[in-house]
C-alpha cells in the first residue's frame, strides 16, 4: 500500500522503477534507522517481491481499476477519495481481478483491516462498500498478472 500511496503522491506519470527504488531505499530495514515500517529484515525480504509485483501490476492497469472504482463509488469522483483509501481500493481490486492465488475475501478483508489502521474513521466502511460492489462483477482472474522484470 505504501508503494501505491507514494506513486499517487508523485503523480500518475511517476516512474514506476523509481518509486520501487525509492521505497526500498527508504523502508528496507537495512537502511531504515527509524524502522518506519516496524518490520524485521527477514519479513521484509519475504514480502518485498510480492509487494513489487502487486504494485507494478496495479499501476499497469490503473485506467481499468480507476474506471471501475469510479463507477462503483457513485457520487464520488476519484479526486475526492482520500489517497489512502484510493491506494487500498486499487490494490485490493487488482488482487481480486488478477490474482487467483489470493482468495477474493482475503483481499477484501485485508483492505478493510489496513483501512482501520491507516484511514480515517469511515475508511473501512467506505472501502467495504466499494469493494463489495466491485466483488459482484468479479468471477475469476481475467488474465495472468504481469511479470515484474528488472526491478
Amino acid at each position: 500500500m505504501g508503494l501505491m500511496f507514494q506513486h499517487q503522491a508523485a503523480g500518475r506519470n511517476a516512474n514506476v522503477k523509481e518509486c520501487v527504488k525509492l521505497f526500498e531505499q527508504n523502508f528496507n530495514p537495512k537502511n531504515d534507522d527509524e524502522q518506519a515500517l516496524s518490520i524485521d529484515l527477514a519479513d521484509f525480504e519475504q514480502a518485498w517481491p510480492m509487494a513489487k509485483e502487486l504494485f507494478v501490476g496495479a499501476v499497469k492497469r490503473l485506467g481499468q481499476l480507476d474506471r471501475d472504482i469510479g463507477r462503483a463509488a457513485k457520487n464520488w469522483r476519484l479526486t475526492r477519495i482520500s489517497p489512502v483509501d484510493l491506494s487500498l481500493l486499487r490494490l485490493a481490486y487488482y488482487e481480486m481481478l488478477y490474482r487467483d492465488d489470493i482468495p477474493l475475501l482475503v483481499s477484501l478483508n485485508e483492505a478493510i483491516e489496513i483501512a482501520k489502521s491507516f484511514g480515517d474513521n469511515d475508511s473501512f466502511a467506505f472501502i467495504n462498500g466499494i469493494l463489495d460492489k466491485l466483488l459482484e462483477g468479479v468471477k475469476a482472474p481475467s488474465t495472468a498478472p504481469p511479470k515484474v522484470e528488472g526491478l
